[in-house]
């Protein structure tokens, strides 16, 4: 999975934004995830996650993308991910 950013562009020269959302899903509660690595995920707000499995959904103009994860978490904005094939 390539680095994608959490953010919605500014308008192009060609005139089109895409409107993103990522989130984090684990046991019912949903976190804001501001960018996507490879192996990690960046959140909004630092947060003291426990090792856990949950998923990532992704929200692009209303489309949506989900991915099974399994979390090691670093105590802070940056969450380490496996992401899991479903």
């Amino acid at each position: 999975m390539s680095c994608l950013e959490n953010t919605t562009n500014s308008a192009s020269p060609r005139g089109y934004s895409a409107k993103v959302r990522i989130e984090l899903h684990i046991n019912g509660s949903r976190y804001r995830v501001a960018k996507l690595g490879p192996d990690r995920l960046y959140l909004v707000e630092p947060l003291d996650l426990p090792a856990e499995r949950g998923e990532v959904v992704l929200h692009i103009d209303g489309d949506e993308r989900r991915w099974p994860v399994a979390l090691r978490p670093t105590g802070s904005r940056i969450v380490a991910a496996d992401f899991q094939s479903r």
